[in-house]
C-alpha cells in the first residue's frame, strides 16, 4: 500500500489538473469560509489587466481603472524604497505603501514574486484578493520606546505586512510572510528590550469583515495576527468575521490570533514552533480577548515544549468575556484537551465546511501554504507606464519647447475615434492656432477606398522655416494621433507654436474611446485647464538640443531643430547671422528617445545632427508609396492631382514624398550615431516603397556630400536613395527590396554592415542594390563591408538592374574585401528576362532586364558596371564563386549575344582609398579630389 503523504499528494496534483482550465489569477474565495463570496478583480477584461515589475508600474496600475475590477500580476521581488532608504516614518508611510482599491486581486505571477519593504494596506474597501506573493515584514525605520506599556516598556513600530481595516470581502491565500533576514536577533537591544521594528504579519482591525486566511506560510514573526485593535472600539462587535484554515505558523511568538468581538473559525491550520527557540521562542498561539468567539476543529500544534490547551491558547489580557470551543485539534500529538479559556457558547458558521482528519493536516498543508505553489499566466493591455489622466505637458507647465507634441494616458490602450477636433487656442486671446480634424473631412477629396481617412491630414513639413517663399514646405499626409501603450499621442501641425507663449488644448469627446480611472473619456474643454507655455528661442542659431520628453532642450523633434536651423542658416538666410555658409558648423545633438516624424532639411551645409547613443536614439515615421507616393520634393504648394495606378487609385498626391527623412541640396550633411528608420511593413495591400532617407542633390561633380557614421538605417524597402557624393561608415543599413539605391556620384560603403530582413509582402529573394549610377564617377563601392541576413531570410541577390531602353543611368557596383552571408544566391546578380539598353535577357531571374555599364554594348569592364574582388564567406574564408554571373547571352537584335554581366576583378587598384573613391568631387574646392572624409 503506497504511504498516506504520496496518496494526498496524487489527489491534490489530479485536483489541480482539473483547476486548470480556469487561470489562477480569476480564481474566487472558497464557499468554506467567511471570506466567501471574495471576487476581487477576477472579472477584470484584458485592459484593467496589469503586469507590473517595479513600484512605479505597482503604483499606476491601483490608480488606473478605478475600482473597476482588476487584477494586477507581480513579477519579480518589488523594493518599495527603490533603492533608497526610508529617512524617516514619515517617508515610509508614504514611499512603502501599497493601498489596494476595491475590486482588485494582486497575484504574484510564480515563486520568486512580491515585496520588501512594504506595507499592504487594505482599508475601508471591499472585494480584493492577495495571493501568491512573498512579503517580506517590513521594518519601521523609527521604532517609538513606550515606557508605559507592560511593567518595564516596549518598542513599538508602525506597518504590518498586510493590514486590514475597515474593509470586507477580502481573501488573502498561499502567501508567504517572514521577517527574515532582519530577524530580531539581528536587531538592537535599547532600554534593554529588543528595539522591535516589525508589527503585525496580518492585522485585521477596525470593523474589518467577512475574511478568509488560507494556504498562508508566516514564519519568522513575533506578532502575527492581530484581530481587533482595541478593547474600547466596542462596535467591533458582530464583525470580525474571519477564517482561518491550511495556514502553516512556524517559528512564530504570538497572536496566531489575537482575537476581540470577532467570530474568529479556525481550521486545519498547522502550528510549529519551540518554547526555548531563539529567536522566536512561542509564547502562545491564540489569545482569546474581549468578546472574541472562536472555533476550532483539526489543528495541529508542534510546538517543541508544549504541554495541553493553556500551553497555546490563552488569554493575553485580563479580560476574559472571550470564549474557545475546540474539536479534534492536538499538541504534539495528543488531544488539545481541556482549556482554561472557557468554551462558551460557540457560533455557528452559515457555511458548510469539512474538516480534513488530523492525521492529514501537516502533509496538505505543507505541500499547499505558502507563495510559490501557483502560476498565473494571465496577461492584459492594462496601463502600467503612467497614471491614468496624466497629461503632457502638464497643466500649466512652463518652458514647453514650441514643437511640443500632446499626449493623454489612460487606464488601458484607447481606440482613436472617427470624429471631433482637438483644436490649441493662444491663451491671451482665444485665437485658434491649430486645429486636427479625426473625420475624413481633410481628405474627403479623396475618391480611393483602401487608405482610412479618419485622422489623415495634411502636414506643411518647415513651412515658415524656409526662406524660399512663406509657403514652402514639404506637403504629407500624415496621421496626427496614435496609441503607443495606453496613451494617446497628438502630433500638432508643424511649426504652429511660437515661442514663449501660452496655449490652452481642447478634445473634443468623439476623439479618443477608453476610460481614465475607470470613466469614460468626455473630452477636454477650456474649463479643464489644459494650459501650458513654451520657452523663449533658443540662444544660439548654430547649436541646439533635442529631447523627447527633457526639461532643458531647446526642442521635443528633430523637425523642430531643422526648422531653427533652416530659418536662420540656410543658404537663403540673412548673411548677418553669420551661419549661411559651409564655412560654419551647424550641430543639433539628439537626446536617447523616440522622434516618430517625418522631416525636411534643405539648403542647410555643413550639419552635423549627432545622437546620445545609437540604439537609443530613434527617429522616423512610417511613410510610403500609397500614403505619400514618389520621391518626393519641398514645394510652394501641396499638390491636388489623384493618384493614377498603383494600389490607391484616386488618392490625393501631395508630392513630399515617401521617404521618413527629405534632404535638398544641403551640403556637408553629417549622421552620426542614431537610428533613422521608416517603420513601414510590406504588404500586398500598399505600393510598399519606403525610403528612411532621401539625400537629393544633382548629378554632377558639384553634388553635395553626405556623410553617415556608426548609424542604423532601417526599413525594408528602398531604405537609402542617394545622391550626389556619400560615405557611409561603420553603419547597418537593413532592408529586403532594392534597399539601397539611387543616381549617385560616388558613394562609399565602408565597414558597414548590409543587412537583408524578411521580406512580409512577399517570398521573393531580395536584392540589395539597383544602381542608378552617373557615367564617369566610381557609383556604389562596398569596402571591408559585410552581408548578412536576419533569421528567416535564405536567399537574397546582389543586386539587378531597373534600366530600360532609354535610361541614362549605369549598373555601376563594386563589392571589394566583403564578407557575405550564405543568403547571397551562388549566382550572385540577378538577370531575368527583361529588357536594357543592353540588351533582352535570358537568365532565370524573372523579367529584371541585363545592367547597362554605359560601355558601347553595355558588358561590364574591371573600371565598370556590375564588380566584385576579395569575396569571403562571414569567417572570412575565400568564398567559392564559381557559380557566380559573369558571361551571360543577352539577345541583341535577335541575335544571341555572349557579354560580361558582372566581372570578377583581379585588383583593387582604384577601389580602397577615400581620395580615390571622391576623386571627382568639385564641390570643397571646385576642383577634383578635394574632398576626402575622414573619422
Amino acid at each position: 500500500m503506497k504511504p498516506l503523504h504520496h496518496l494526498l499528494a496524487f489527489a491534490l496534483a489530479a485536483c489541480g489538473l482539473a483547476a486548470q482550465a480556469q487561470d489562477v489569477a480569476r480564481q474566487t474565495a472558497p464557499a468554506d469560509g467567511w471570506g466567501a463570496g471574495t471576487v476581487g478583480g477576477s472579472a477584470a477584461t484584458a485592459e484593467r489587466i496589469y503586469t507590473v515589475r517595479n513600484r512605479a508600474e505597482l503604483l499606476n496600475a491601483i490608480t488606473n481603472g478605478g475600482d473597476l475590477p482588476k487584477i494586477i500580476k507581480v513579477v519579480g521581488t518589488i523594493d518599495m524604497t527603490e533603492g533608497v532608504r526610508f529617512s524617516s516614518t514619515a517617508d515610509q508611510k508614504v514611499r512603502a505603501r501599497v493601498k489596494l482599491p476595491s475590486n482588485t486581486t494582486l497575484i504574484g505571477d510564480g515563486p520568486g514574486a512580491g515585496f520588501i519593504n512594504a506595507w499592504i494596506d487594505i482599508t475601508s474597501v471591499s472585494q480584493v484578493i492577495v495571493r501568491n506573493l512573498t512579503i517580506v515584514a517590513p521594518c519601521d525605520v523609527g521604532p517609538v520606546w513606550d515606557p508605559t506599556d507592560g511593567a518595564t516598556g516596549n518598542w513599538n513600530s508602525q506597518y504590518d505586512a498586510i493590514g486590514i481595516v475597515t474593509a470586507t470581502q477580502v481573501w488573502i491565500d498561499r502567501n508567504t510572510i517572514t521577517d527574515a533576514p532582519v530577524t530580531d536577533d539581528t536587531l538592537p537591544i535599547e532600554n534593554g528590550k529588543t528595539k522591535q521594528c516589525h508589527d503585525g504579519a496580518i492585522d485585521i482591525t477596525k470593523g474589518a469583515d467577512l475574511i478568509t486566511i488560507s494556504n498562508n506560510l508566516i514564519t519568522k514573526h513575533d506578532k502575527t495576527m492581530l484581530v481587533g485593535g482595541s478593547d474600547s472600539l466596542t462596535s467591533d462587535a458582530g464583525k470580525l468575521r474571519i477564517t482561518l484554515t491550511n495556514n502553516v505558523f512556524n517559528g512564530v511568538t504570538q497572536r496566531v490570533p489575537r482575537v476581540r468581538f470577532g467570530q474568529v473559525h479556525l481550521f486545519n491550520n498547522y502550528f510549529v514552533g519551540s518554547k526555548t527557540a531563539n529567536p522566536y521562542p512561542h509564547s502562545y498561539s491564540i489569545g482569546v480577548g474581549k468578546q472574541a468567539n472562536i472555533l476550532s476543529h483539526n489543528n495541529v500544534f508542534a510546538i517543541d515544549g508544549a504541554v495541553g490547551c493553556d500551553s497555546v491558547v490563552t488569554y493575553p489580557s485580563s479580560d476574559r468575556t472571550g470564549v474557545f470551543l475546540d474539536s479534534g485539534s492536538t499538541v504534539n500529538g495528543l488531544a488539545l484537551g481541556n482549556c482554561t479559556v472557557a468554551p462558551g457558547t460557540p457560533f455557528t458558521p452559515p457555511y458548510a465546511y469539512k474538516p480534513r482528519p488530523t492525521a492529514l493536516v501537516k502533509a496538505n498543508a505543507l505541500l499547499l501554504a505558502g507563495a510559490g505553489k501557483v502560476t498565473t499566466q494571465i496577461t492584459g493591455s492594462g496601463n502600467v507606464a503612467e497614471v491614468a489622466g496624466t497629461r503632457f505637458p502638464a497643466a500649466n507647465e512652463t518652458r514647453v519647447p514650441n514643437d511640443t507634441r500632446l499626449a493623454i494616458a489612460f487606464d488601458a490602450p484607447p481606440t482613436i475615434g472617427s470624429s471631433g477636433k482637438i483644436n490649441i487656442y493662444r491663451t491671451s486671446d482665444d485665437v485658434l492656432v491649430d486645429s486636427l480634424d479625426l473625420s475624413n473631412a481633410p481628405s474627403a477629396t479623396d475618391t480611393q477606398t483602401v487608405l482610412p481617412r479618419t485622422n489623415l491630414e495634411i502636414d506643411a513639413l518647415g513651412l515658415g522655416a524656409m526662406p524660399d517663399g512663406a509657403t514652402f514646405a514639404r506637403y504629407v499626409w500624415y496621421r496626427p494621433v496614435s496609441v503607443k501603450g495606453s496613451t494617446a499621442w497628438i502630433k500638432p501641425h508643424n511649426n504652429k507654436l511660437d515661442f514663449n507663449t501660452s496655449y490652452y488644448v481642447t478634445v473634443d469627446a468623439g476623439v479618443l474611446v477608453g476610460t481614465i480611472k475607470g470613466t469614460a473619456f468626455a473630452g477636454i474643454g477650456k474649463a479643464d485647464g489644459w494650459k501650458f507655455t513654451t520657452r523663449p528661442a533658443p540662444a544660439s542659431f548654430t547649436s541646439v538640443s533635442v529631447d523627447d520628453n527633457g526639461s532643458t532642450a531647446d526642442f521635443r523633434t528633430l523637425q523642430g531643430a531643422l526648422n531653427w536651423i533652416m530659418k536662420n542658416c540656410s543658404t537663403n538666410s540673412p548673411a548677418a547671422n553669420g551661419c549661411n555658409t559651409v564655412a560654419t558648423p551647424k550641430l543639433i545633438t539628439l537626446a536617447n528617445g523616440s522622434y516618430p516624424e517625418l522631416n525636411i532639411l534643405r539648403k542647410v551645409s555643413n550639419l552635423s545632427i549627432v545622437g546620445e547613443s545609437r540604439d537609443g536614439v530613434v527617429v522616423g515615421d512610417v511613410n510610403f508609396e500609397s500614403l505619400n507616393s514618389g520621391s518626393g520634393a519641398s514645394s510652394a504648394a501641396a499638390g491636388t492631382a489623384l493618384s493614377t495606378s498603383g494600389r490607391t487609385l484616386g488618392h490625393r498626391v501631395l508630392g513630399g514624398g515617401r521617404a521618413s527623412f527629405l534632404v535638398e541640396t544641403a551640403d556637408l550633411l553629417t549622421l552620426q550615431n542614431f537610428t533613422l528608420q521608416n517603420p513601414h511593413v510590406r504588404s500586398t495591400s500598399w505600393d510598399n516603397q519606403a525610403e528612411a532617407l532621401y539625400f537629393n542633390t544633382s548629378t554632377t561633380a558639384a553634388a553635395a556630400r553626405l556623410v553617415a557614421k556608426q548609424m542604423n538605417f532601417l526599413s525594408q524597402q528602398d531604405t537609402l536613395q542617394l545622391k550626389g557624393y556619400n560615405w557611409i561608415y561603420q553603419s547597418l543599413v537593413a532592408g529586403n527590396v532594392d534597399f539601397i539605391w539611387g543616381s549617385v556620384m560616388a558613394s562609399l560603403f565602408e565597414e558597414c554592415e548590409i543587412r537583408s530582413v524578411v521580406d512580409t509582402g512577399s517570398s521573393s529573394p531580395g536584392y540589395i542594390l539597383q544602381a542608378r549610377a552617373t557615367a564617369g564617377d566610381k557609383g556604389f563601392i562596398f569596402l571591408n563591408s559585410r552581408l548578412t541576413a536576419d533569421p528567416g531570410v535564405t536567399q537574397a541577390y546582389l543586386a539587378r538592374s531597373g534600366g530600360t531602353t532609354s535610361t541614362t543611368y549605369i549598373d555601376h557596383i563594386a563589392f571589394v574585401n566583403t564578407k557575405m552571408g550564405s543568403h547571397i544566391l551562388p549566382v550572385g546578380w540577378c538577370v531575368g528576362t527583361g529588357t536594357s539598353k543592353t540588351g533582352a535577357g535570358t537568365g532565370s531571374c524573372s523579367s529584371n532586364p541585363p545592367p547597362w555599364a554605359g560601355t558601347a554594348d553595355g558588358a561590364a569592364t574591371d573600371a565598370v558596371g556590375w564588380r566584385e574582388y576579395g569575396s569571403t564567406d562571414l569567417n572570412g574564408a575565400p568564398l567559392n564563386i564559381s557559380a557566380r554571373l559573369s558571361q551571360g547571352l543577352v539577345t541583341v537584335n535577335g541575335q544571341s549575344v555572349s557579354l560580361s554581366l558582372a566581372r570578377q576583378l583581379g585588383s583593387a587598384a582604384g577601389l580602397t582609398s577615400r581620395a580615390d573613391i571622391f576623386q571627382n568631387s568639385t564641390i570643397a574646392t571646385g576642383a577634383p579630389g578635394g574632398w576626402v572624409p575622414a573619422p
